[in-house]
């Protein structure tokens, strides 16, 4: 009898011990719903903000210069500002300190994000060798064809900035472009890298 009373007493413990355990599993998935929810809205806007700003940065011709992608699509025009910190990156693609000008002997080399800001390089993984990069300066107009499609290296792999990327000790005889962002739209370890040479400059 004492036993059947000790069992009647411990269902409706573990009842509500497993009615906690459900709640509190709700309230974990709401929260991350909640916080997914914030994150593309804030992914959203930081878009809207970044391609209006586009617009009137390219219209004042003060940057360094205005890189357009065929590819990408007619209306895709991106204003490339000196550096590569945050705040270059939140207002275009940045030019990465001491590698070549645009359209000189070298490697003109840029970055930028793959996801957020505008986005500019988002669609990096799509090119193929042959696509064009254009990239207008002041009065110039320098224009790249792909060489090396998409490919994939450590984060700190500095040899895709070198003059001739991915060999340090070459000198340069030619002048190229490359792009690079993230390999994925999370942090990663790597970055997806692209490299162009000068094919027109008019």
């Amino acid at each position: 009898m004492s036993m059947a009373t000790g069992d009647n007493q411990a269902a409706p413990s573990a009842r509500r011990a497993r009615r906690r355990m459900s709640w509190g599993w709700l309230v974990v998935v709401l929260v991350a719903v909640v916080l997914a929810v914030v994150g593309v809205v804030a992914v959203l806007v930081s878009n809207v903000i970044a391609t209006r700003g586009y617009e009137s940065r390219v219209a004042a011709g003060d940057d360094v210069a205005v890189l357009t992608v065929p590819r990408f699509g007619s209306t895709y025009a991106v204003p490339i500002l000196g550096g590569t910190d945050g705040e270059q990156l939140r207002q275009g693609v940045g030019w990465y300190d001491g590698t070549a000008a645009p359209g000189e002997l070298g490697n003109f080399a840029l970055t930028g994000y793959r996801f957020g800001w505008g986005q500019p390089f988002a669609r990096v993984d799509d090119l193929r060798v042959g696509d064009k990069v254009i990239v207008e300066a002041g009065a110039k107009t320098y224009t790249y064809s792909i060489v090396t499609g998409p490919t994939v290296v450590s984060a700190t792999d500095v040899s895709v900035l070198a003059p001739v990327p991915g060999d340090i000790d070459r000198a340069a005889s030619t002048s190229l472009i490359t792009l690079t962002t993230s390999a994925h739209i999370l942090p990663s370890p790597q970055r997806v890298v692209v490299v162009g040479e000068l094919t027109a400059e008019s």
